[in-house]
């Protein structure tokens, strides 16, 4: 039987602000398998960023255990962890982190450049990608040249382009109108569906954990609730 492709046990994490430990995280415990399209909620402060954070190799538990594809990486050092951020994870963020002054291609491109696809290969993978997603006519425009929508497409492709695992999302229809957020999650959902693509998604917007096929209530860093959704 094979191993869950995320598994997380006794999860803390814990801040120190001077002579006062705030914990984000209080002993987390879940298994998200390959393929999986899990929504992640909370208030501010719940732990879910943290929660998704540490799923994405950008921070560490204070103690507990992570596993990834049935490695314990909990205690990886931080190139190690860089390494398999790189190579299984794409991020998608809230306000886009585009490059003003890099056309869509350019931003596309840019995690190809810290891997191993040689050189001459990375301009036509970005704009394969650009073309699944619609936006071959946008790739020698500016981000300031898209609508928002279109922005965060791109950040998707960007995120795509190094055909990651795992796909985690941070409240990426924060800064998008209704129509504009619902063709995002009808993509997500065909990116999950099609390409079995494992997608974890922090939101606080129901209509939008609608989409998933899971949903993860965060309170005071704990798991308190864990729903499995019929779309």
């Amino acid at each position: 039987m094979s191993a869950p492709f995320i598994q997380v046990e006794n999860l803390w994490r814990v801040y120190s602000n001077g002579a006062v430990e705030v914990p984000a995280l209080r002993g987390v415990s879940t298994v998200i398998e390959r393929g999986e399209f899990v929504a992640v909620m909370g208030a501010s402060g719940s732990g879910k960023s943290t929660f998704l954070n540490i799923l994405g190799f950008l921070d560490r538990p204070t103690r507990g255990r992570y596993l990834f594809q049935g490695r314990d990486v909990t205690a990886l050092s931080a190139d190690a962890r860089a390494e398999i951020r790189n190579r299984e994870t794409g991020f998608v963020f809230q306000n886009f982190n585009l490059l003003p002054r890099a056309t869509v291609v350019e931003n596309v491109e840019l995690p190809l450049f810290y891997g191993p696809l040689p050189y001459a290969e990375q301009r036509p993978r970005a704009v394969a990608v650009l073309t699944a997603l619609g936006l071959s006519d946008r790739a020698f425009y500016y981000p300031n040249q898209l609508s928002g929508g279109q922005q965060q497409r791109v950040a998707i492709a960007r995120a795509l382009v190094s055909q990651p695992s795992l796909l985690l999302a941070d409240e990426p229809t924060g800064n998008l109108d209704s129509a504009a957020s619902k063709a995002l999650m009808d993509l997500l959902v065909n990116l999950n569906g099609e390409r079995g693509l494992t997608i974890v998604l922090v939101t606080h917007e129901p209509e939008i954990a609608a989409y998933a096929r899971r949903v993860l209530q965060f309170r005071d860093g704990l798991i308190v609730s864990d729903q499995a959704q019929r779309l």
